[in-house]
């Protein structure tokens, strides 16, 4: 069974090809090798598989027969093979793809000069980042930051609005941003002085963005003001 790799290792593959790519083409990166993995685990999985068979002379009729079985794993059953692997892909791969989102963002702030731990911490008081002013020891002021994924959905609006100052997203679906979550996100993000940071393209098809929404290339420069100044020009 291949290991599954970490989202650091996923992240440092990523970038071997260039040092300088942008967040949002990073993130887009770090999916293409996630995907890469899961393939050779599914690879894998069927190599082992058919081992077992030692392949007799009806092996079309019997690779079918044996993938469509129901089968048991500890006290859960699924209706064939195939469907437990997908399953423990999932799970195995789900929680390393927000990872990837936080490591990226982790990247930007370092990028613009800032350090973990002295004017950065990461995963403290239910926020994913805490951006302070001048820094964690002599702190005035400090800012929160959410970071999702992909989707948006109710829990990043939930997020911002009991977690976070500001909203950082690799979100890629337009649908999403309809003129309520807008509204919502809008509301939130005045209240706190924070901004919804999402990528250029997606901020260029928005139809009802305010000036509380920004590109997330910004994100990194604005954080570093605010650690400067205090404030997100």
């Amino acid at each position: 069974m291949p290991s599954i790799p970490s989202a650091k290792e996923i992240l440092k593959e990523a970038l071997k090809f260039d040092q300088n790519v942008d967040v949002n083409t990073l993130h887009a990166k770090t999916f293409e090798v996630l995907l890469l993995y899961r393939s050779k685990y599914y690879e894998t999985k069927v190599d082992e598989f058919l081992l077992e068979l030692k392949l007799p002379e009806e092996v079309h009729l019997k690779v079918k027969k044996r993938l469509l079985e129901p089968i048991m794993v500890g006290e859960k059953e699924y209706s064939n093979f195939m469907e437990e692997v997908s399953r423990r892909v999932s799970q195995a791969f789900q929680p390393i793809s927000g990872n990837i989102a936080e490591l990226c963002v982790e990247r930007e702030l370092v990028k613009n000069g800032l350090k973990k731990d002295f004017h950065f911490t990461k995963k403290k008081e239910r926020t994913d980042f805490i951006i302070y002013y001048p820094n964690i020891n002599l702190s005035k002021v400090r800012h929160r930051v959410e970071v999702k994924n992909v989707s948006l959905r109710e829990r990043a609006t939930r997020g911002l609005a009991f977690d976070g100052d500001s909203l950082f997203g690799f979100f890629n679906q337009l649908s999403e941003f309809t003129e309520s979550n807008v509204k919502v996100i809008d509301d939130l993000c005045t209240k706190t002085e924070g901004y919804c940071y999402v990528s250029p393209e997606l901020l260029m098809q928005i139809p009802y963005k305010t000036t509380r929404f920004r590109s997330n290339i910004q994100f990194g420069r604005d954080m570093a003001e605010f650690s400067r100044v205090g404030k997100i020009p």
